[in-house]
């Protein structure tokens, strides 16, 4: 190999790892933010800033103040699984701790039990659309119906203590293994499993259980990182034996938030579908070719990364990280960014910070009319498959538009509230609750469809 070969091989796996890495995230698509703001406008939306004072007062009295009116923002959670897990007021990742601690389970193991169940649990969570629902038979023989994010939270919730996802599940439920992922079958597992029928069906099921299967065959795959019976659980063995030298007893078992994203990309790169953006044959995940702005040469569309599922699911992961087992101390938790998903990015929608271009708006409803056979719809809301540009810059625009509201919702409070707390007591519950009032017919549906195989937001 000459030394310009070897020097392009090096650029080009320079180039890979960085598309990869957090950093990427704030970077490519705050290159966009940027430029839209200067603008005033991309090549899809119009942006009218003057509109996040309503999005401040909005989020702050509507939301996060209803919900905390004593002003206890302390004890808002980051945003995380967990509270999905525990949704409807029922704690049921706090009994399963407790039922562990009782039969003797040591705390190295509760945390990795619960990273097996919170990793599978966000994996398996793209939008559901908006008329499933899991069904659960509650302790005094009521049930209780749950649709949307918890909905599929509270179905990998029962997945998981009924030994759906163990290979030992007589001895053993509450685990993950991916060999029992790859053996998944869509009619004797996963239908069944999340109650998928033609009265309820799930959005994007075969892109889902392909999604599942991937994740077993990563976890069997990645050996070093998932450990020799291939569960998400092991990955704290994994960190600790990567540990920061400075790390001591009195410090506690110091890691930094890049060691836990390098891994889970590394282990989970395999489990994204054909088709996503490749360098050089190799996926980079989460990541989107958009015209709004141009790559190094000046002629081709840029390239921006999300990662939203990993970036997901390294929230969800962190507390239990931090509480459990090793009780890491997680250096450099802001690189992450906030999430591109249709509740936080509706909210901006919703309250016209940003406005679809009247072209790009009629290209979506032809979408609709056509995924609809042109029969009449309660609303007219544009549809757009994960590749557009009018779903990538949104998305875009979501991360942005999220750095720009947590100083001002903080100096509405007088407190410094972090992003991931902002998403979960501010945001994304403000989008949900936007929704639930401009579209009720449709059970609080986003502003914009996206026409998904189950494995993007």
């Amino acid at each position: 190999m000459t030394t310009t070969q070897s020097s392009s091989a090096k650029s080009r796996a320079e180039k890979i790892a960085y598309l990869k890495s957090i950093t990427s995230v704030r970077d490519t698509t705050g290159k966009v933010f940027d430029k839209i703001k200067t603008d005033g406008q991309g090549n899809y939306y119009a942006l009218n800033l003057d509109k996040m004072n309503d999005v401040v007062k909005f989020v702050c009295e509507e939301v996060i103040k209803k919900d905390y009116p004593q002003g206890n923002y302390d004890d808002i959670p980051p945003h995380g699984r967990w509270q999905h897990l525990d949704c409807n007021g029922v704690q049921r990742v706090e009994k399963l701790i407790s039922q562990w601690r009782k039969s003797g389970v040591d705390e190295i193991e509760i945390c990795r039990k619960l990273i097996d169940l919170f990793m599978f649990s966000v994996l398996i969570d793209a939008g559901a659309g908006n008329t499933w629902k899991y069904t659960e038979t509650l302790s005094n023989s009521t049930t209780m119906e749950t649709g949307r994010s918890e909905g599929l939270a509270v179905a990998s919730y029962y997945l998981f203590v009924n030994g759906d996802l163990s290979n030992d599940p007589q001895s053993d439920p509450y685990k993950v293994n991916g060999a029992k992922l790859v053996s998944w079958d869509m009619q004797k597992h996963f239908l069944p499993g999340f109650q998928v029928s033609e009265t309820n069906p799930l959005a994007g099921t075969e892109g889902r259980l392909n999604l599942i299967k991937r994740l077993g065959q990563a976890l069997v795959s990645n050996k070093e990182i998932f450990g020799q019976d291939g569960r998400p659980g092991n990955l704290i063995d994994y960190l600790y034996k990567h540990k920061s030298p400075s790390s001591s007893s009195a410090k506690g078992n110091i890691i930094d938030l890049s060691l836990v994203w390098k891994a889970l990309m590394d282990g989970l790169t395999s489990i994204w579908p054909a088709g996503r953006l490749t360098v050089d044959g190799e996926s980079i995940g989460d990541a989107w070719s958009l015209d709004t702005i141009t790559s190094e040469d000046g002629l081709s569309p840029g390239i921006v990364t999300f990662h939203k599922l990993t970036q997901w699911l390294c929230y969800s992961l962190l507390v239990p990280m931090e509480k459990y087992g090793y009780k890491f101390v997680i250096e450099n938790k802001s690189l992450q960014t906030g999430l591109p998903e249709y509740r936080n990015g509706g909210l901006f929608y919703d309250l016209e910070v940003i406005t679809l271009k009247p072209d790009v708006f009629q290209r979506g409803m032809e979408l609709t009319k056509k995924l609809n056979n042109n029969a009449s719809v309660p609303y007219e809301i544009p549809t757009f498959t994960p590749e557009d540009g009018a779903i990538v810059e949104w998305r875009c625009l979501t991360i942005g538009l999220l750095d720009y509201l947590l100083p001002m919702v903080n100096e509405y409070l007088g407190y410094e509230m972090a992003l991931p707390q902002l998403i979960e007591a501010g945001s994304w519950k403000g989008g949900r609750i936007t929704a639930g009032s401009k579209r009720p017919l449709i059970n609080g549906g986003p502003p914009i469809d996206l026409h998904s195989d189950g494995t993007v937001f």
